[in-house]
């Protein structure tokens, strides 16, 4: 995987110079890279990851201890399976574009401790 970052459209303020985690979107949530989303699961191990591809995709390859919601499906199992909206919950997808769209969904419905893989699994 590459160790590359695409760019979003949105604008972001950069936090990451005084954190060293993270660009926060203006849109509330966070975006995280890879090596950053290692340090967190090392550094918080209750923190969520969710995968929102589909199940074939998953059953290829997925990140150890991540739990599948795939994204057609988020919407009305998340707070089943998510009870609490104030968990940290690392989003991520194959590109980036369904974790995106998950992150919308997921802050719809009230959660707010949110971090989106730069990028999907793609660019790692």
């Amino acid at each position: 995987m590459r160790k590359t970052m695409w760019k979003k459209s949105r604008r972001n303020v950069n936090c990451g110079k005084l954190f060293g985690l993270y660009n926060r979107t203006i849109d509330g949530y966070n975006n995280i890279d890879y090596n950053n989303l290692i340090k967190m699961i090392k550094e918080d191990k209750d923190v969520i990851l969710l995968d929102v591809r589909s199940i074939q995709e998953y059953k290829e390859e997925h990140l150890n201890g991540a739990i599948l919601i795939p994204l057609y499906e988020l919407e009305k199992t998340v707070t089943n399976i998510i009870p609490d909206k104030k968990k940290k919950i690392i989003v991520y997808c194959k590109s980036g574009i369904r974790s995106m769209k998950a992150i919308e969904v997921l802050l719809k419905k009230g959660y707010v401790n949110l971090y989106n893989l730069y990028g999907g699994l793609d660019n790692y």
